[in-house]
């Protein structure tokens, strides 16, 4: 099914604003527990385990369901099934937290989970197969940019709401977007991804190895362990670093800040990596990554805090465009897009654990300064090895 370009743009359209509603509603549940019960760490860090691991388990078989069932109908259906988890999330989110309760708590992780696990897997997907090689990076960074303003504005925007009404109205109102986004899937064409022509540049894509998911993780471990170790980061900044800062900049703000840097990193990395080379784009995502970093754990001034959360989320956005681009570059958008999120939502899943534990147990400071020195050796070796790929095309 070979696809016009206005029929492209108004696909692309449809599937990035889809998945903005998802994700915005993904990221709410996934502040919403540390920043409500912050009296009690353990709890949230129970629950971003929980929906972290569900997130991750349903992710090597999203390509399979888009090549079964179609891209409409995945994104459509995942969307649907992240709504019920936010519904009961939202239910059993306040409370006491023990027998039935945590188990509903945790039941809504579950589904929440595996609802956005598909759906993200499927949307960064779609991307490949709808937009042309040659325009891929750009449409990448576009993409990132409008996902990530949706939950630097609707993440805020939901924990805000959660704590000043409740969590329950906040379960109702998320599984109400997820509906209209559900709605807006519709519009995405029923393309499979079986064949060269499904809405993908049969130039591009007959050079790109398809493989299995054990072997891209292989081709791009460092890439991905750089991937994984940024949104560590990013986990702090939207888990502990609202909770450390919280005497000095509201939670709900240090969120915001924090995705609204991640936004512009998102396009930041598929904008320029085209004028830096990749070696530069990945060189000052980790500078401003550790930047961030830094500031966020010496700083005491509330425009100190701030500057130091948009740092840092820029740092990780653009790392995040950077790698995704580097895996479809060298294999299908499929395993790419597999590859890719499992590292995002590794670290999620990883940083949202840790930070939680480090913040109870008083030692956040000295789990961000050793994160931050190991990046910076997987950010200088990953550059080492894309200047020698690189060199011999100069």
């Amino acid at each position: 099914m070979q696809m016009r370009d206005g029929t492209v743009r108004a696909a692309f359209i449809a599937l990035t604003v889809a998945v903005s509603s998802g994700v915005a509603t993904f990221f709410t549940l996934y502040s919403l527990i540390p920043a409500a019960r912050a009296e009690s760490p353990e709890a949230g860090s129970l629950y971003v385990g929980v929906l972290m691991t569900c997130v991750i388990a349903v992710q090597v078989g999203t390509p399979a369901l888009v090549r079964r069932f179609s891209l409409r109908s995945v994104v459509l259906g995942s969307l649907l099934v992240l709504g019920v988890g936010a519904l009961v999330t939202g239910t059993f989110g306040t409370g006491p937290l023990h027998g039935a309760e945590l188990i509903g708590l945790l039941a809504g992780g579950v589904v929440a989970g595996a609802g956005f696990g598909v759906l993200i897997v499927a949307g960064s997907q779609g991307v490949g197969l709808l937009v042309p090689g040659l325009g891929l990076g750009q449409a990448l960074g576009m993409y990132g940019l409008v996902t990530m303003l949706a939950t630097a504005l609707g993440s805020p925007a939901g924990v805000q709401l959660a704590l000043s009404t409740s969590p329950a109205v906040f379960g109702v109102v998320a599984a109400g977007l997820c509906v209209l986004g559900a709605v807006i899937a519709a519009r995405i064409p029923r393309i499979t991804g079986k064949h060269l022509g499904d809405g993908c540049s049969t130039k591009t894509a007959k050079d790109l190895p398809v493989i299995t998911t054990s072997g891209a993780l292989r081709l791009l471990a460092l890439t991905l362990v750089f991937l994984l170790l940024a949104v560590v980061f990013l986990a702090h900044g939207i888990t502990s670093l609202p909770a450390y800062a919280r005497g000095t900049v509201e939670p709900a703000l240090t969120i915001l800040l924090v995705q609204i840097g991640a936004a512009a990193g998102r396009w930041f990395g598929g904008a320029a990596e085209a004028r830096l080379t990749r070696v530069g784009a990945i060189t000052v995502a980790a500078a401003l990554v550790i930047l961030g970093a830094s500031g966020g754990m010496l700083g005491t001034h509330s425009l100190v805090l701030g500057a130091a959360a948009i740092v840092m989320g820029a740092g990780v956005g653009t790392a995040q465009t950077v790698g995704l681009h580097m895996a479809m570059r060298r294999i299908d958008a499929g395993r790419a897009s597999v590859v890719w999120n499992l590292a995002v939502d590794g670290g999620l899943w990883l940083g949202g654990v840790l930070a939680g534990l480090a913040l109870a147990r008083g030692i956040l400071d000295v789990g961000i300064l050793a994160s931050a020195c190991l990046f910076a050796v997987v950010g200088a070796a990953l550059a080492v090895q894309e200047h020698r790929r690189e060199r011999p095309r100069a």
